[in-house]
């Protein structure tokens, strides 16, 4: 302990001579001088408190440089003021969208990574985790500038990363495929069965592929740097049982807990993970459960309600469960092709604005710029015209000139000559050098046939010798 010690006192020690202490000046009359506003901005601007929500280092050091908040926490929409007005006024309506519309979008979303999650044959965390995302997201961005399409599959590709079990680009692109033939089947009004179903392959790999596979690559891309990569969920679904053992319905009552558990996995189709915490929310599934069963359950409510002693406070609860019971109220599924093409009506007029602008802007610059090209182009013309040179140049030196192109005429055909000529040379000669090579080739190769010939004249051969004997031909 005391070696631990001495080297604590050294670390210390070596930090105060490294800080150096500002002497402030003191008036003749031996009080301080009055700080400067630049002085006391620049002291604002730099100081920082030390956070306490950081643990401290074996020295008691927070650092006061860390500002990086991976808590999932703050990804709830109701902490702040401008938390609340974005849930209340998504990105989406600025760009003309209507609140339905966007509600219905949020829906048709979810479900959709809900129904792909299960043909993955993923767990149903990673199914919670890419609706969460889904939703996290689209809170950040516009339906009118960011496909919903591309989101969905980038979710699902990203949620099965997260929850370790990952799939391919690929398996996402044929699952979500398949759910919009069978979505336009289902729009059409046949019935989905194993026969409808039994014609459907997966699709060709070709250009609408690798553009989709793209796409779908580059919003998971996007997905992580909008939300600042904290991607991870913190899921109610634990906290159902723990809270059920707690109550004492794990065993008595496992309908209850079923039931929570279903209304949990519905709930995902909504934002009330944005609104509320999870505990808030497991609080609300079993509260609305244990009222909607076959054989309702009264949960302690006296002297104070249950789910007040896991810090849930009843507006929060009846709010989730009214939320719940709305959701069950739905009539219809969100229609597809109509929500594809108004969000394409409205994606087309955005780029009809933006076009229009833009070529405001053009001619406006155009516009200012015009006088400065007027006067430019006259310097211009007035500097280069041969009139003007022609006007100040006496007839003395327009003979000359005359005189010096015909020089310079003359001077080109005879270089052209020249040229010509030497060209000629270096053909000649070219053709000279191929008719020697040839000469010397044949030549060679008729001495090495003669040596050839006459190497072996009159060589005799022993009789014990395995090599044949050679003639003269």
């Amino acid at each position: 302990m005391s070696s631990i010690q001495e080297k604590r006192k050294l670390v210390e020690a070596k930090l105060q001579t490294m800080i150096r202490t500002i002497v402030k000046p003191k008036e003749p009359n031996g009080k301080a001088e009055p700080k400067k506003e630049e002085e006391e901005k620049f002291e604002s601007d730099y100081k920082q408190k030390e956070n306490p929500e950081i643990i401290p280092s074996s020295f008691g050091k927070r650092p006061i440089y860390s500002k990086v908040d991976i808590n999932c926490d703050k990804w709830l929409m109701t902490l702040d003021e401008e938390s609340r007005l974005k849930i209340d006024n998504p990105p989406s309506l600025a760009d003309g969208l209507s609140k339905e519309l966007e509600e219905e979008i949020r829906y048709l979303g979810c479900e959709l990574i809900q129904q792909g999650a299960i043909l993955l044959k993923l767990p149903q965390t990673a199914a919670a985790t890419g609706q969460i995302l889904f939703q996290r997201y689209y809170y950040q961005k516009s339906f009118v500038r960011y496909h919903f399409e591309h989101a969905v599959q980038a979710c699902l590709l990203l949620a099965s990363k997260i929850e370790e079990e990952p799939r391919r680009p690929r398996e996402v692109y044929n699952v979500f495929h398949r759910l919009e033939r069978l979505h336009r089947l289902q729009q059409s009004g046949i019935e989905i069965n194993k026969e409808t179903t039994h014609g459907m392959k997966p699709p060709v790999i070709d250009v609408n592929y690798i553009n989709t596979k793209q796409h779908m690559i580059n919003s998971e891309r996007r997905i992580l740097a909008t939300l600042g990569f904290v991607v991870h969920v913190k899921h109610p679904h634990r906290l159902i049982v723990a809270y059920g053992y707690s109550l004492g319905i794990t065993n008595s009552r496992p309908d209850i807990l079923q039931k929570s558990w279903n209304y949990m996995n519905d709930g995902l189709r909504t934002d009330i993970f944005m609104r509320y915490k999870p505990e808030t929310i497991a609080c609300a599934c079993i509260f609305l459960a244990a009222r909607t069963v076959e054989d309702p359950l009264a949960l302690p409510s006296s002297p104070f309600h249950w789910f007040e002693a896991f810090d849930a406070s009843d507006r929060d609860v009846e709010a989730i469960a009214l939320q719940l019971v709305n959701l069950y109220a739905r009539r219809r599924f969100p229609n597809w092709p109509c929500i594809k093409a108004e969000l394409e009506t409205l994606r087309n007029a955005k780029n009809a604005e933006k076009a229009a602008e833009k070529a405001k802007e053009i001619a406006e610059k155009l516009e200012k710029m015009a006088p400065e090209l007027e006067y430019s182009n006259g310097i211009e013309s007035k500097k280069e015209s041969p009139i003007n040179e022609r006007e100040k140049k006496s007839g003395a030196d327009r003979s000359k000139d005359r005189r010096r192109k015909r020089s310079n005429e003359r001077d080109g055909k005879g270089d052209r000559r020249d040229r010509d000529r030497d060209r000629g040379d270096r053909e000649d000669r070219r053709k000279d050098d191929k008719r020697d090579k040839r000469k010397r080739s044949r030549s060679r190769s008729r001495d090495r046939k003669d040596k050839n010939r006459n190497r072996d004249v009159g060589k005799k051969y022993h009789r014990g010798s395995n090599s044949p004997p050679r003639y003269r031909r």
